[in-house]
């Protein structure tokens, strides 16, 4: 959504433009309380609630054109928050999809690069929740430290500190898949 279009949806708050707002991130905040929670009926009621809350706190929002953003943070905190009054995780085997490409014909190069892609999202759903919401907030909506920060309610220290970590885990992460996968690879040429 374009950013000028974003700002009049926001700044208009009747039904309507709240229903085209909800229609276009609802995909994206879905995911990030899926990728907390791992419970597709937990993430749609937290997806529920964030919007909820968001248009009865719109008129916080300093930077319309960072709605999406400030969308992910409001559900991302509510997640974060039902797990701990859950004191627990469900890990089911569903797959979120967030993007469908309907493209035919993939060239070998195509699904290597999908592949690659897939292992790196997986590396980063199994971050801690505030390591996840962190560099989803930096990569997936391309915000910059001091305003993670401020819509965390976070010192920017704390939220590099997070990135950090983050960045120091999907690192090992890929790195031990990667290995695992070059042993198995030797193995198979032994057989």
């Amino acid at each position: 959504m374009e950013p000028e279009e974003l700002r009049k949806l926001v700044n208009k708050s009747d039904n309507e433009a709240r229903r085209q707002l909800f229609e276009a991130y609802y995909k994206k905040t879905f995911a990030v309380a899926y990728n907390i929670l791992r419970n597709r009926e937990n993430a749609e009621d937290i997806t529920q609630d964030a919007f909820i809350k968001a248009f009865q706190k719109i008129h916080q929002l300093q930077d319309q054109t960072k709605f999406g953003a400030w969308l992910a943070v409001i559900a991302s905190n509510l997640a974060r928050n039902f797990l701990k009054r859950e004191k627990r995780i469900d890990y089911t085997d569903e797959e979120i999809i967030i993007e469908n490409s309907s493209e035919a014909n993939y060239t070998e190069e195509i699904a290597m690069r999908s592949l690659e892609i897939d292992r790196v999202q997986q590396a980063i759903k199994a971050l801690p929740p505030d390591h996840y919401q962190v560099v989803v907030l930096q990569y997936y909506y391309d915000l910059r430290v001091e305003e993670i920060a401020s819509m965390l309610k976070l010192s920017p220290g704390t939220v590099k500190s997070r990135l950090h970590r983050a960045r120091q885990r999907l690192a090992k992460n890929l790195e031990l898949e990667n290995d695992s996968a070059c042993h198995r690879d030797k193995g198979s040429e032994r057989e």
